[in-house]
């Protein structure tokens, strides 16, 4: 398939907002891993999802010419020679418990010390299903990354009470005679948390969700959740990986092993500009210490990013509560995290809502 356009509008849109043309066209090799990989979200045969509204899909790791050997990770793992590194193991708990993990010092100690970037797309699958809801009822894009924040907020909220509501209408494939009643069902949702939510802004923003869902009852059509695939609320995941391909056809891309993005990357073939991509690969982490790092930091961002998915006020309530060693581990994360940032915007990719990414930069300003 050809992508040039979608390549020429994401680099235009990415220079546009500041970045450079040499970080968005530096030819340099990023590895990856990837974690709380559901393949895709879609509703099963037992009216139920195949994600909890938690899930988190991260695909990234390091950006880095400087390889190390498996000797020397396990070295700097504090590992015996032998065996694949697994953060499943060296990992267990939330955000909160590996704070006290050894494995965590260990991982950021490494990439701190050889001043390795790092990158990542961060997917909060929930947030990702229902942006196509605000995209249909809403025309002002600005205004729009507020309201599927708070949409995500109230749908995650009670998501029996809302698998149930899409279920029935088979989202996103809502029949015209069904548009009304969805919408009802919506607006139900929607009214039901502006009476128990304390917080103005939040009432404010949910009561312009309350408009907009009037409004679009007077439409034609739901664009963007009218004729799709029924039941199929976020597409195969193998999209994240064609974007990272097409969209930065300089770099050198070295994914783990995942046999079924392969065997579709390799039915739809890649071209930019009349070229046929051949920029990326597939490495077994098991003979790959490179992709074994980040097994462990995918493994390490994705609890962050579920630990950060809360109010700012609730975060930090519980960073206060860090004793001086989790304090420690959670400052180098964010000094870690401000350098990748601050070298190219372009290794954060965020598909989240945006009060998540708010709580992402206020605290790496703070705690870095």
């Amino acid at each position: 398939m050809d992508y040039s356009r979608v390549y020429q509008l994401n680099r235009l849109m990415a220079l546009a907002q500041g970045v450079s043309e040499e970080q968005y066209d530096k030819r340099e090799t990023w590895y990856y891993d990837e974690t709380d990989n559901v393949k895709h979200l879609v509703l099963l045969p037992e009216k139920r999802v195949n994600a909890s509204e938690n899930a988190c899909f991260v695909l990234g790791g390091v950006q880095t010419e400087d390889i190390i050997s498996d000797d020397e990770l396990h070295a700097a793992l504090g590992k015996e020679p032998g065996r694949e590194l697994k953060s499943t193991k060296d990992l267990r708990g939330s955000f909160v418990e590996i704070l006290r993990k050894d494995a965590f010092q260990r991982t950021f100690d490494l990439v701190e010390s050889k001043r390795w970037n790092v990158h990542f797309i961060m997917v909060q699958v929930w947030y990702y299903a229902f942006v196509d809801v605000i995209d249909s009822i809403c025309d002002d894009v600005m205004l729009a990354h507020n309201l599927k924040a708070i949409l995500y907020r109230i749908l995650k909220s009670s998501p029996e009470e809302t698998v149930k509501l899409f279920g029935k209408y088979h989202y996103p494939d809502i029949k015209d005679k069904d548009k009304i009643v969805f919408l009802d069902g919506l607006e139900a949702k929607v009214l039901k948390f502006i009476g128990t939510v304390p917080n103005p802004p939040d009432k404010m923003m949910a009561s312009i969700l309350v408009k907009k869902i009037n409004e679009a009852k007077k439409k034609d059509e739901l664009t963007f959740i009218q004729d799709e695939t029924p039941d199929e609320w976020v597409k195969m995941f193998v999209q994240f990986y064609s974007a990272e391909i097409y969209s930065y056809p300089n770099r050198t891309l070295v994914f783990d092993t995942e046999k079924q993005v392969e065997k579709l990357l390799t039915e739809d073939t890649i071209e930019v500009n009349g070229t046929k991509l051949n920029n990326y690969s597939f490495s077994d982490s098991a003979t790959n210490p490179m992709i074994q790092v980040c097994d462990y930091v995918v493994s390490i961002l994705r609890k962050y990013f579920i630990f950060v998915d809360r109010t700012l006020n609730e975060i930090v309530a519980d960073i206060e509560k860090f004793d001086k060693q989790q304090m420690q581990r959670y400052r180098l994360l964010n000094k870690v995290l401000k350098r990748s940032l601050d070298n190219n915007p372009l290794f954060f990719h965020y598909i989240a809502s945006v009060e998540t990414q708010y709580n992402i930069n206020q605290l790496m300003e703070k705690y870095a």
